[in-house]
This record gives structure tokens, sequence and C-alpha cells, in this order.
């Protein structure tokens, strides 16, 4: 298990000790909620709203872009599932062209060296005959 990092970080107008695995991570984090709190600070009436509305305002923002991101997130792991599907039938479908490639090659061989023992036969045959003619 990793050990935990002690990271100063600014959310607002608050600094923070916090503790991650990550203190780059951390930092992302409070960049990523400041971001956040910079766009509802922009919404039309944020001074007239409680800080309760504000902070519920800045809670539906984040969970918003998590389940927005948990949708694609999921909805790419399917997509993965799919390719990964036809990536093992393509695979095996390689697998099977190259056994019908080596068998057919095999075949070739075979078919070569029964034409060139058939060709040495009628050569003999056709001396024999020349001979008999003769």
């Amino acid at each position: 298990m990793s050990e935990s990092k002690d990271c100063k970080i600014t959310i607002g107008s608050k600094t923070l000790l916090v503790s991650g695995e990550s203190a780059e991570q951390l930092t992302n984090v409070a960049d990523y909620v400041n971001g956040k709190l910079d766009e509802i600070k922009n919404s039309p009436g944020y001074e007239r709203m409680s800080m309760d509305t504000r902070e519920i305002l800045l809670e539906l923002n984040i969970g918003d872009d998590y389940v927005s991101t948990k949708a694609k997130y999921d909805e790419l792991l399917i997509e993965l599932a799919e390719k990964n599907k036809e990536l093992y039938e393509v695979k095996k479908e390689l697998a099977s062209v190259k056994s019908n490639y080596e068998m057919a090659k095999n075949q070739v061989v075979e078919l070569q060296s029964k034409a060139a023992d058939t060709a040495a036969k009628i050569i003999k045959l056709e001396t024999e005959l020349k001979k008999k003619s003769n």
C-alpha cells in the first residue's frame, strides 16, 4: 500500500493540510474544485445566495460532472468489452486461417511431389515405349 503524503491545498479562500497517496492528485482535485467554484461564482444571483445554497450548487455541479463522467466511463467499458470480444473472434479466425494455410501449403508440397513422381514415371514410360518401338 502506498504511503500517505501531506499536501497543502487552497480551496476558495481556505488553506487546508490534507493527506493522500499523491500530492499531485490532491492538487489536481483542489484545482478542479476551485474551477467549479469560479464557475458558480459567475452564476446569476450568486451574491444573493446563502452559503448553504452555494455549497449545494457546488456539490450539484461536481456531482453532475461525476455522473456524466461515470456514464461515459461505463459506455467505454462496454465498448471495450465489445472490442475485446471482436478481437478475440478475429484472433480465432486468424488462427483458423493460418491452420488452413499450413494445411494447404502441405498439400501443395505433396501434390508437387506427386506431380514430380508422375512426370518421372511418364518420362520412364515414354523412354520404354521408344525403346520398344525401335
